[in-house]
């Protein structure tokens, strides 16, 4: 789904990597599941999630979604 919206957004990037060719880097960001994501350093999920829940979690990396409206 990431790289589905990099292709439709450019303010969006994607990148892929191959948590067992690089071992540091997936150490580094603490894989412990695939796919792992992390938006804007400030959101991480792992495993797969629905699609409205990968998009709604977009929108709260980005600011469009205030703190109230979370928990609600």
């Amino acid at each position: 789904m990431a790289h589905q919206m990099a292709m439709e957004f450019e303010h969006v990037h994607a990148d892929v990597i191959e948590a067992n060719e690089f071992p540091e880097m997936a150490g580094y960001f603490g894989v412990d599941g695939v796919p792992k994501v992390i938006i804007n350093d400030r959101l991480e999920f792992s495993g797969a999630i629905p699609e409205e829940s990968f998009v709604e979690a977009i929108r709260q990396a980005v600011g469009l979604i205030g703190e109230t409206e979370q928990t609600e």
